[in-house]
Order: structure tokens, then sequence, then C-alpha cells
């Protein structure tokens, strides 16, 4: 099942927008036949359901036909953003590896293969094609940000962002503005990320209303975590008119509206997010919100609807144990499964949101010396996360025996930290 995580979902896709203006195609002769592929002019819904036609009837005549294929492919990327459907990738990995069975050297296609597997978390494989592109051709800036994309997500940071600076050398634009945007984000530099995200929205074309979309629901993001929440609504406002019905658009003014205490209302944002396309993290969500408002029965029933999308979306995507056990450890529910599912992430993962999930499992297990250890790699880039920087601080005091009981510090990191802001962070902006 599609996920709507902050990047592992998103970000990998952000370097689509430059597609749109600047996408060339291998040399080639055209079949008469195969209807023309004209520059795409904008991505609004209708203006992609026109593209995917035209590709689908080239593809249709000529399944190793590379430039239909890709931009197919290109748009069934942009189709498992907005719609929230696993299956678009998992088909345009089929329609670019049947162009690379025929042409094994196709560049087009083994460039956009590299976000494909990223848009599965399928991330070791796409750094490897992102290398074997860039053995290709090292000026192109895609593969760059496609190798910084697989790195963060395997918590290889530093080879990330160098991935990224190169990137940003070699292309200046939305694509690259927005992954060092990212790179500041995750070390807790928000002011430098909000910054870089507005350079990346600015030069973002007005014909591109999704990635806007994508970018005013980023800045939304960044500036939440500032506590500017009137700012983030006016952000996530914006993403919502240039494109009615994003889901990163909707998902963030129901956020606001948790955050300025309208559960019902944000309760009905949710819900209808849901009943459209269901996420693990939406029902999680509803369930978080369920409880703030007392009712537990409802929220258990949510927490496990989520677990059942969670664990469904295992047989058409890559496994995330790390996101499971997180969703279970910070919700007290299956804390030994917790633990065993964060274990195995880490084995071949070691992002600091999977180090999260790790040591908030095994503070729940009572393990303090290791749940220190894991959350220390959690916060090693300076993260200003606030999933993060609670657990961190709980697990802290726990180490040091500042409370009498794990209980207490648990209480600290309950999910209206971040359901809902504080109102001491909901400031005039």
């Amino acid at each position: 099942m599609s996920r709507l995580r902050p990047y592992a979902a998103s970000l990998v896709m952000l370097v689509l927008a430059a597609v749109v203006a600047t996408w060339t195609w291998s040399p080639g002769s055209k079949p008469a036949e195969k209807p023309a592929l004209e520059l795409m002019q904008g991505t609004s819904r209708d203006e992609l359901d026109a593209a995917e036609r035209v590709a689908r009837a080239r593809i249709d005549a000529d399944a190793a036909d590379a430039p239909g294929a890709v931009r197919l492919a290109e748009i069934l990327l942009r189709k498992a953003r907005v719609e929230g459907d696993p299956g678009h990738a998992l088909e345009a990995e089929r329609v670019l590896q049947a162009v690379l069975d025929a042409q094994p050297g196709e560049y087009s296609a083994l460039k956009l293969l590299g976000a494909v597997y990223l848009a599965q978390h399928r991330f070791a494989e796409a750094a490897t094609v992102a290398h074997r592109a860039i053995g290709v051709n090292g000026r192109d800036a895609w593969n760059y940000g496609m190798l910084g994309d697989a790195n963060v997500e395997l918590g290889r940071y530093e080879e990330a962002f160098q991935a990224f600076d190169t990137m940003v050398t070699l292309r200046p634009d939305a694509a690259s503005y927005a992954r060092v945007a990212y790179a500041h984000e995750l070390q807790g530099r928000l002011d430098e990320a909000l910054r870089h995200m507005q350079t990346a929205a600015e030069a973002t074309s007005a014909h591109d209303p999704e990635s806007l979309a994508w970018h005013y629901s980023q800045m939304g993001n960044i500036l939440f975590q500032m506590g500017r929440i009137d700012a983030a609504a006016r952000e996530f406002a914006r993403a919502q008119h240039v494109f009615p019905g994003h889901p990163y658009a909707r998902a963030g003014l129901a956020r606001v509206a948790a955050a300025r205490g309208a559960y019902d209302q944000a309760l009905d944002m949710y819900r209808a997010l849901l009943d459209e396309a269901p996420t693990p993290e939406v029902a999680a969500t509803i369930g978080d919100l369920l409880a703030v408002k007392g009712d537990r029965a409802a929220a258990d029933d949510m927490y496990e609807r989520a677990e059942a999308l969670e664990r469904e979306g295992w047989t058409s995507e890559e496994p995330q144990p790390a996101a499971l056990a997180r969703m279970l450890a910070e919700r007290g529910r299956g804390t030994d499964e917790a633990v065993a599912l964060a274990e195995e992430a880490a084995r071949s993962r070691s992002d600091i949101f999977t180090m999260d999930a790790l040591a908030w499992a095994y503070f729940q297990a009572g393990r303090i010396q290791d749940a220190h250890k894991a959350s220390v790699k959690a916060r090693r880039t300076g993260t200003a996360d606030q999933r993060i920087v609670c657990h961190g601080a709980a697990i802290d005091e726990a180490l040091g025996g500042l409370t009498e009981s794990r209980e207490a510090n648990r209480a600290q990191c309950r999910f209206e930290v971040w359901v809902t802001a504080p109102e001491a962070a909901i400031s005039p902006s």
C-alpha cells in the first residue's frame, strides 16, 4: 500500500519536475503510425491523462519504444504520488524493463529506472542503477539526485550530501534546490531548509502544478516544524489551489486543523483521505486523534487497520519493517515484534528514522542502554524532527535515572506532541 511519508515517497520523485521542460529522447526514427510524442505542456490531471493516452498508444504499437515508455513511466510515477496507488510504480518498472530488455544500453530508460526503484523503496537497487547511469553520463545532474536520494534512505548521509552538492553544481534547478533543502532539514537547519525550498518553488514552472503543489506542501511541513502554523496553513492552501486534491496538501491542512485543536474537522479530513487512498500513516493518525478525544476503543480499531494496511502493502512493495516497528512502538503495541522488526530493518539501513524506530522499540522493551545507543545514531545529523528529539530526551532521562519509571518518560512523547502542536509553538506569522 502506498505511503504518504514526507520524503520516501515524494522527494525521490521530485526530479520529475525537470522532465516536463527538459527531457530529451534518445535519437532514433519514429514510425509514421505512432502518435507524435509532443513536449508535455503541463501536469494538471487532465494533461497527465491526455499524455498518458498518447504514450500508451505508442507502446501498444511497440513495447520497446523508448520515448513512449519513458514518457509513460514518468506519468505513472506522477500518478503514484497523487493517487497513492503503488501499482503505478510497478507498471512503470515493467514498461522500462521491456525497453531495456530490447535495448540494454538505452540511457533514458536506465536513468528513470532509478526513480522507479526509489518509489518502490528499493533503495540499494536504486543506488546501483544511479552508479550505472553515472558511468554512462557523469554530467547528468539527474543521476546524482537519484544516488543522493538512495543514500539518504540507506543512512549514508555523507555520500548523499556529496551527491546533492554535485547535482546542484551541475544543474541548479528546482529538483536540486529541494534536495539541498532536505539536507538542511535532516541537519536541523530549518531556516536554511525553508529558504532553499522557497527557491525550489520559485524555480518550478507554472506549467507544472503538480510539482508546485509538492513544493508548497514541503514548505508547509518545514514551517509546521518551526511552529509557524498559520504560515504552514497558507502554504498547504496554496498547494491545494494549484493542484486541487493533492494528497500532501490535504494531509497538511488536516494536520493544521489538529494543531489548532479542531479535532473533529481534522478527523473528517483524514477520513476522506483514508477513504480515497488508504495508507497506514493516515489510519494511524486517525487513531491518534481518536485517542486524544478519549475514544480508546475506536483508536485501537484504527491502529489495527493501520497495521493491516502496512502488512498488506508488503505484497506489492518492498517490505518496510522499520515503519511497522515505529508504528507499534510509538503506540505501545506488540513490543517484542517491534524490536524484532526494527532490528531486521537496521541490518540493511541506518537512516535516522530507522534508528529512531529501533531506539523507541528498545525503550518500550526496557532495554535502556540499547535504546540510548540507537538514539544517539538517530540524532547524529542534528535533526529537529519532533519524534526523534522527544524520544531521545526521554531515553536520556531514563538512562540517567532522572525519573522514577519508564512510564513517566514515555508520557513525554505521546502522539499529541506531533499530531497536535504545543500551544506555545502556535505563533502568528
